[in-house]
Order: C-alpha cells, then sequence, then structure tokens
C-alpha cells in the first residue's frame, strides 16, 4: 500500500505532460489512467481516494510512490500552483503534522533563453527559485544535487529547464523549450532532416519568424503526422536512437537526475 504522501511536477502544458508522461513510463513508472494503452483513459485515484482531475496524470513507481503531473498552462500559473502547494505544506507544519502531504515538488519551465546568443538573458534560475521559496522557510538550503530542502527537510523542490546545449544549426530553434530539446535529439540521429526543414521555414511568403512550435511541427508533420500534436511528444522515447540522445541532453541538464528520484 502507497504512503499517503505525493509528489508533483508543475509543467507548462499539455504537451509537456505528454512528453514527462512517456519519459516516466520508460523510467517504469504505471499510469494508471492509461491501462494498456487504451483509447479512453480510466479514472485515477490519489493516496487520499480522490479523482486525479483538471487535465492531471497520476503515475504510480514499483514501491508504491504517487506522482501527479500537472499542466498549468504557463509559467505564471505554474509558480502561482507552486505557491499555493507550499502554503498548504507550510500551514501542515505549522500544525505540527507528523508526516508531508508533499514530499517532492518539481517546476518545469521552459529556459526560454537563446542558444549561442550571448545575452544576459537567463530564464527562470535555481536563484529565482530559491528567493519564492524564502518566502515559506526562510531556511531553505540547497542541497549537493541542486534541490532545495524545505520545513527541516520534509518537502524537496527541483527546478527542470528544457534546454539543450546544441550550437545554433539548421533544423531546430535558438529559443530554449522542450521543442529545441525534442529538435535537437532528433536532428542529431537523422541530420538529413535539417536542411529540408530551415529551407521550407524560410521559404514561406509573408510569414512570421520560425520559433519552437514552426519547428517543431515541422518534424511532426514531416515524419510523425499520424501521431499528431500532443503524441509527438511521446513518440519521440519509442525511438531508442532519439530516446538516447534526448537522454544525454536531460542528463546535461540535470533533469534525468530529478525524473529518476521520483520513479524509484
Amino acid at each position: 500500500m502507497s504512503s499517503k504522501t505525493e509528489s508533483v511536477i508543475l509543467c507548462e502544458g499539455y504537451h509537456d505532460r505528454a512528453f514527462w508522461a512517456a519519459w516516466l513510463l520508460y523510467l517504469g513508472m504505471t499510469d494508471r489512467g492509461d491501462p494498456n494503452g487504451a483509447d479512453q483513459r480510466t479514472s485515477v485515484l490519489d493516496p487520499w481516494g480522490k479523482k486525479v482531475e483538471r487535465g492531471q496524470f497520476g503515475f504510480y513507481s514499483e514501491s508504491g510512490k504517487f506522482v501527479r503531473v500537472f499542466p498549468c498552462r504557463d509559467r505564471r500559473n505554474t509558480l502561482r500552483e507552486a505557491e499555493n502547494r507550499l502554503n498548504n505544506e507550510q500551514q501542515r507544519q505549522q500544525q505540527q503534522a507528523a508526516t508531508p502531504q508533499l514530499t517532492r515538488l518539481v517546476l518545469n519551465v521552459d529556459a526560454d533563453t537563446d542558444a549561442g546568443s550571448g545575452t544576459a538573458k537567463t530564464g527562470f534560475r535555481r536563484e529565482d527559485l530559491k528567493r519564492e521559496l524564502e518566502k515559506f522557510d526562510d531556511a531553505v538550503n540547497e542541497n549537493d544535487d541542486g534541490d532545495f530542502a524545505l520545513f527541516d527537510g520534509a518537502t524537496l523542490v527541483s527546478l527542470v529547464r528544457w534546454e539543450a546545449n546544441d550550437s545554433p544549426r539548421d533544423g531546430l530553434p535558438n529559443q530554449q523549450t522542450l521543442e529545441r530539446l525534442v529538435c535537437a535529439s532528433i536532428t542529431a540521429v537523422y541530420p538529413e532532416r535539417a536542411e529540408p526543414i530551415q529551407k521550407w521555414l524560410s521559404s514561406r511568403p509573408d510569414a512570421p519568424q520560425a520559433g519552437p512550435k514552426e519547428f517543431g511541427w515541422s518534424h511532426m508533420a514531416g515524419w510523425y503526422a499520424d501521431a499528431g500534436c500532443e503524441a509527438f511528444f511521446r513518440v519521440v522515447w519509442t525511438n531508442a536512437r532519439v530516446r538516447d540522445e534526448l537522454k544525454a541532453r536531460l542528463v546535461a541538464s540535470g533533469a534525468w537526475r530529478i525524473a529518476e528520484s521520483l520513479a524509484q
């Protein structure tokens, strides 16, 4: 039986949720809302017997740990939801609750910086996260892994930024986002796809500057159209070579370690 605690991943949207879902499944977790890849999702209960709703997914590890994936629609809502959950846990601590409910909180955002631009733009960083966390526990401290411990270590908070340190090249956007991470991994395996995508995007008449969505959907439409937009971010995990490239970049950013700790 699982204990009545949870870890929560707060991500910006449904595409992030799809990417996380495939990633956690690869790491051995179970999505009880999608048994055997059924077309229709079924109800999932959290450790308190409540339905997992509002677009959230619920995963369980082999050891019975519960992980909630919550698409918040944008960064502002991601930070607002983090504040709500930390405020609830702070109140529990003040009431001297015997055990925490929220054992781990992961904030997942697009870095939104430009690769290779040399600009001072940094995106939302661990330093920024720490300032937010000090509102709830002024004794918050950063451990050797870069996670933050609150409430005497009862709750760990981590930051996952989608980014890939590849140099700018054809076939991928400069802006550090989930799309850049995925496009970089695909073109590392299939470099021949990059030039046609770049040429087509450059040839569009009266079109806006190509950004992350334009590049991401070009890869999807060209080679993964049967999957569709959201499932595209799942399907990339089924290709072993692309998956290895994803892992290399996620390890480099520190995200892989965080995901593995959730799945244990």
